[in-house]
């Protein structure tokens, strides 16, 4: 297992690696990048193997790592290395793709790709790959690709936790054949090779994959290679070609995250071994697949969307056969923003082709159902992770209903094991894990002191009272300003920072409209554990102010030498990736901090007022129009520093900014109290019906 040292090396090298990469993925093709960068890992990790420096391979890698150094493209000697290495018999990566155009930009033997030589250069630089695992660079490095590129891998990449849970839920073993119809960029396969791995040597099993993007099945070789997985079997496919041949019955494991509800023709015309599913929805057909390229000892999992478990029609009575027929180990609910391209949750399906193998005799009639969706943890704006002890919870208990299902007694609120008939007597054989988890009993509070509590409730109702009619006046002062407004102009942010729209300043005092450093000048090596001068990110701005609790930070000696950046009173912080129109201004507090990589910061000018302008981001006008003209994923949007100063600002004078302003900051103060008082009348009525007034028995 790694270390979270190495752990903790690989993610500096992925950082150091994506900054040399991310500034040249705007204005070309990138659909390569990603197979490129790990056919580089491949080759690195192979030239490691390798021990004579005379060999030709090494020269050329040689040559290459030094021209990288000094900004030369490397590109003719990576590609001469490569094809060197591919004639090697103990090269881990088959190479049925065209080598020509691997270090090529999109596949055209004129392009090139402008990031290799940074690439590689920064590849070499300590800590190395090698010496922070290049296999676990390789994996951070295609997630970090997945989360934050402009481009995507042609398939739905499944997270490293997800595809690991999967693996140690079937535990193949050392000699498993192990296959994945759906295999994207072979995750999955990855992760059955690393559990067999710790129970023997991973060579003495297969693996078999099939791509359905036609993109991918180099990617996922590379990938492969890059774990150790000698020459496995991937090949380009397409759904109804792998439906009109069901299954050999060879698979020891199957495992898969397949396309959710999609549409294949042709369904109708193939021997379905439970019923033939719908054209409009293949996910049945995805599961009996799995099941029929099952050998009699074997198992599948997958991945399946939550409406696979309740849907109507043939799809119930597809279910409703593979239940009687023994095919349905488990079924799990796992928790939502798994995945970073989908908010939605997910269920696992756990598959046998023959449950006698696998259970006790006489206990094969019952399919345990698991309520994992509380499960991981989740930063803000990031995907929940399951976590080592989530899936060992997951996999435990599943492991231990195998081995005796009767035995194994309910955990309400996780897990539950139910027979056939009470699945059966439910309408459409419903599937989904909630319908069956009994939830968990909440151990009940100590008493509370009521009536201090209704004293304290009290009190604050004054509070929010007083808090009211601050509000109306304050409403009441913005309507008599804005009245003697005319016409209320819309001017570009970059005019309104330049302190040049006409009739609105009548001092011209420019402000200014700054982008945060870039990596390089904040790098991860930087950050110090304490007492040092906190840097914002985005994750940082709150709904009107700023958090501390991930806050990272960096010496003094570092943030003198981007005094650019820092940040005085009355700044406004901007948010300029991620969830955008996220602004704070900046208070005594906060002076002297520093602006990080993923923030701008506006010194406003004459004229403009630091409050307005933050309440007007957070507004609905201007959030709609920067995600209107933001670039990148959904998951990850961004907005430029000169699509920044386009930003249209409707700007009222300064004395109808200042009220409007102090109107919002009533709002805000007014919501709080109110969140406040609601917190406790919650608590009032929990501690009532737990014994405080309603007699208990």
């Amino acid at each position: 297992m790694e270390t979270t040292e190495a752990k903790s090396s690989a993610a500096t090298v992925v950082d150091r690696l994506w900054r040399a990469y991310a500034p040249f993925q705007r204005g070309r093709s990138t659909d390569r990048d990603l197979t490129a960068m790990l056919a580089i890992l491949v080759l690195a990790r192979f030239i490691g193997s390798v021990n004579d420096p005379g060999d030709d391979l090494v020269k050329r890698w040689s040559r290459a790592t030094a021209e990288a150094r000094t900004g030369y493209p490397p590109l003719r000697d990576l590609s001469d290395a490569l094809f060197l290495a591919a004639r090697h018999e103990r090269f881990p990566a088959r190479a049925p793709w065209n080598l020509e155009n691997v270090f090529v930009d999109n596949g055209e033997a004129t392009g090139d790709l402008p990031w290799a030589a940074d690439f590689l250069a920064a590849l070499q630089q300590p800590p190395t790959a090698a010496e922070a695992g290049l296999a676990e660079v390789s994996g951070l490095l295609l997630e970090r690709y997945v989360a934050e590129s402009v481009a995507q891998t042609g398939e739905y990449h499944t997270p490293r936790a997800l595809t690991r849970l999967l693996a140690e839920s079937l535990s193949p073993q050392p000699g498993d054949r192990v296959l994945d119809p759906a295999c994207g960029t072979g995750g999955f396969l990855v992760a059955a090779a690393q559990h067999i791995a710790k129970q023997g040597h991973a060579g003495d099993a297969s693996f078999e994959g099939y791509a359905m993007d036609h993109r991918n099945p180099d990617l996922a070789m590379l990938n492969l290679a890059m774990h150790g997985i000698d020459r496995p079997i991937v090949r380009a496919s397409d759904p109804q070609s792998l439906f009109r041949s069901l299954g050999n019955g060879m698979a020891d494991f199957v495992l898969c995250n397949p396309p959710f509800n999609q549409r294949v023709q042709g369904l109708e015309r193939i021997g379905w071994p439970f019923g033939p599913p719908p054209e409009s929805n293949a996910n049945f057909a995805w599961l009996q697949l799995a099941w029929t390229r099952l050998s009699e000892k074997g198992k599948a999992a997958l991945i399946m969307p939550l409406g696979a478990a309740s849907a109507r029609g043939r799809e119930a009575e597809i279910r409703r056969d593979m239940l009687i027929g023994g095919a349905l180990l488990a079924v799990v609910a796992l928790p939502a923003n798994l995945f970073s391209h989908t908010t939605v949750p997910v269920h696992l399906w756990l598959l046998a082709r023959d449950k006698s193998r696998h259970m006790p005799v006489g206990e094969t009639d019952s399919v345990l159902f698991i309520d994992a969706s509380r499960l991981g943890t989740q930063a803000p704006r990031q995907a929940r992770v399951l976590g080592a002890a989530a899936r060992e919870r997951i996999v435990g208990r599943f492991q231990a209903w195998l081995r005796s299902p009767r035995a194994i007694p309910d955990e309400p609120g996780f897990s539950c094991s139910v027979p056939y008939g009470e699945i059966l007597e439910n309408d459409g054989c419903p599937l989904d894990p909630r319908l069956y988890v009994a939830p968990a009993r909440e151990r009940p509070p100590a008493a509370l002191d009521t009536r201090r509590l209704l004293d304290e409730l009290v009190g604050r109702a004054e509070s929010t009272a007083g808090a009211t009619a601050r509000l109306r006046t304050s409403f009441d002062r913005s309507e008599r300003v804005a009245r003697s407004e005319t016409e209320v102009p819309r001017v570009p942010l970059r005019r309104v920072v330049e302190g040049t729209v006409e009739g609105l300043f009548e001092a011209p005092a420019p402000g200014l409209l700054l982008a945060g450093p870039s990596g390089s000048l904040i790098r991860a090596d930087h950050y110090v554990d304490a007492d040092g001068v906190p840097v914002v990110m985005p994750k940082d701005l709150t709904g009107n102010g700023f958090s501390t609790a991930s806050i990272r930070r960096i010496s003094e000696r570092q943030a003198t030498e981007l005094e650019r950046f820092r940040l005085r009173r009355g700044d406004v912080v901007l948010a300029r990736r991620g969830e955008l129109g996220r602004a704070a201004v900046v208070r005594e507090e906060q002076h002297g901090w520093v602006c990080g990589t993923g923030c701008f910061v506006l010194r406003p000018p004459t004229g403009l007022d630091a409050d307005y302008f933050a309440a007007y981001l957070r507004g609905p006008e201007a959030r709609t129009w920067l995600e209107t003209h933001s670039t990148g994923s959904m998951k990850m949007k961004t907005i430029s520093l000169g699509v920044l100063g386009d930003l249209p600002v409707v700007l009222p004078d300064l004395a109808t900014q200042q009220a409007i302003a102090d109107t919002i900051t009533q709002l805000d103060e007014h919501e709080r109290l109110l969140r406040e008082q609601l917190d406790l009348t919650r608590r009032i009525r929990h501690g009532a019906l737990d014994g405080g007034i309603i007699p208990t028995p």
